[in-house]
């Protein structure tokens, strides 16, 4: 039988349709897979609901609040009686898991290991709190992955460094001595540049030495009042002033961190608490007690179990005990409140971190750890040790016992180096100055004598008496004392010497001071 009505235009359109309409309803079981997928519900197991919902444990009496904390207030024991950190990140995690969760929260005066004995012989479904995860407890019930680490740290009272001769800390004994030298290097080439053209180095030589040492000494401070004439002593005294500001300011932040910094003494590390005869204090609820005792080998008499946070403090007012070890979370939380009064060290022992219980096999466990990582890698876990945990700004959570080093002068020899050759260069200039005016002068002197050879030695008395008191030796049979010197050579500044100067009758005037030419 023929159908003249259905061509092959026809047909191919039918298997389009069909094709199109298959393919549809696969999407559409596909997409149903995959929400299924997404908020599929752990099974094996008999799932919370509202009449039988997830029974939790946590400690009641908790030795630090802010990690669980239970308000007694109030005839029934909800749900919203709980608080603390551990609380809230158990909230959080709840908001991340792909499935509706009902619990019931229950407050238990017991040890951390009864806590988890209950979870073990079935009496809770999971303990939420500071639970540390322990090898041993491994065999016994499942844990979620760390919401945050754990270690065994140190806390004792801080003691300030204290000595009668503090103040020669902050530099080594090297540094000091280079110090000196070159304060005493540039209080002599002050006095050289400043002798002839600075009256207030002139005078006595009691007056000349006591002005110097005033002069140079003040500079530390910086409180010089006396004028320098010479430009080249202006670029000595501005470059050891640069040295100075160095010098002091390194100097009071090495001392102040000296003073500052907060030691462990006379407490040095566990080792020496287990060979000394100080007690020690932790928390009997937790597992440091059996960790000292079984690891670490403490005396079970050295020990002191306490109970509460504040509780430590007053031991340690009494000196009852020595150092109480904490694990880390707990450390951070009596920083916080009493940095003041003690430091603690770097934790030394690593333990496995706090986590979630639950029962062995337990299909929870999955979701919780996925979960807990989303908040770690979210930064939701570290907001929440912020709110909770962290120090405040004024505390140092990890203060060592390693003193403050004093300053060596590995460190300033390039600044004492610049200093020196400075001062070097503008003595050196100085003085090849001095001695073209003294030879000119001598030449003078030797036009009007008779040729007589001087020895080195007494070119060298010459000389500095030219630079002392103005004394020029002539050769022959002229004296010193009938030549007249070149005042627009060389201006010495005592002018009651010049005044005693017999000056020929030729010379009509002399310069005043004001118009002598000065270095």
């Amino acid at each position: 039988m023929a159908f003249p009505f259905i061509t092959g235009k026809t047909v191919i359109k039918f298997f389009l349709s069909f094709a199109i309409l298959v393919s549809f309803l696969l999407s559409l079981s596909h997409g149903d897979e995959v929400a299924n997928t997404t908020n599929k519900v752990p099974k094996g197991w008999a799932m919370p609901t509202e009449q039988n919902p997830l029974k939790i444990v946590v400690l009641g009496r908790a030795s630090f609040q802010k990690f669980v904390k239970v308000d007694y207030s109030g005839k029934k024991l909800d749900n919203s009686k709980f608080d603390g950190w551990c609380i809230d990140v158990f909230k959080e995690v709840l908001k991340n898991l792909p499935y509706s969760l009902p619990y019931e929260l229950n407050a238990l005066n017991v040890s951390y290991e009864e806590l988890v004995h209950g979870v073990y012989n079935k009496t809770y479904d999971a303990v939420v709190g500071d639970v540390t995860i322990l090898a041993d407890r491994t065999k016994y019930v499942e844990f979620t992955q760390p919401f945050a680490e754990s270690g065994l740290s140190m806390v004792v009272p801080a003691k300030p460094e204290g000595s009668a001769w503090m103040f020669l800390k902050p530099f080594t004994w090297k540094m000091w001595l280079a110090t000196g030298v070159g304060l005493i290097y540039t209080m002599l080439i002050v006095w050289f540049l400043e002798h002839q053209c600075n009256p207030e180095f002139n005078g006595p030589l009691k007056n000349q030495i006591g002005t110097t040492i005033w002069f140079t000494f003040s500079t530390l401070f910086f409180a010089h009042r006396e004028k320098v004439y010479s430009n080249l002593t202006r670029v000595v005294v501005v470059v050891w002033l640069f040295v100075v500001l160095i010098l002091t300011s390194s100097y009071t932040a090495n001392l102040s961190s000296m003073l500052t910094v907060l030691r462990l003494q006379p407490v040095r590390d566990i080792e020496w608490l287990k060979s000394s005869n100080v007690k020690i204090g932790c928390d009997g609820d937790s597992f440091v007690m059996t960790y000292l005792q079984e690891v670490l080998k403490f005396n079970l008499k050295k020990i002191i179990k306490v109970k509460t946070e504040s509780d430590y403090e007053e031991h340690f007012r009494n000196k009852s005990i020595a150092a109480a070890l904490f694990e880390l979370p707990y450390e951070k939380v009596f920083i916080d409140k009493y940095h003041k009064g003690f430091t603690t060290s770097t934790q030394t022992y690593r333990f496995g971190g706090f986590g979630f219980v639950f029962q062995k096999g337990s299909p929870l466990v999955k979701g919780f750890s996925e979960a807990i990582l989303r908040l770690s890698e979210d930064g939701t876990l570290t907001n929440l040790e912020d709110k909770w945990l962290t120090p405040s700004r004024g505390c140092s959570t990890y203060q060592t016992s390693s003193d403050t080093d004093p300053l060596s002068i590995q460190s300033f020899w390039g600044l004492y180096l610049i200093s020196a050759a400075i001062s070097t260069i503008c003595f050196l200039l100085s003085l090849i100055r001095l001695l073209k005016n003294y030879q000119h002068l001598q030449e003078a002197n030797e036009d009007n004598a008779t040729p007589n050879p001087i020895r080195v030695w007494n070119k060298a008395v010459g000389l500095a008496k030219y630079f002392y008191n103005g004394e020029i030796i002539a050769t022959g049979r002229a004296s010193s004392s009938s030549r007249t010197p070149d005042l627009h050579s060389w201006t010495p500044l005592r002018w009651e010497d010049v005044r005693t100067i017999d000056i020929p009758h030729d010379i009509n005037q002399a310069s005043p001071p004001s118009e002598i030419e000065v270095s």
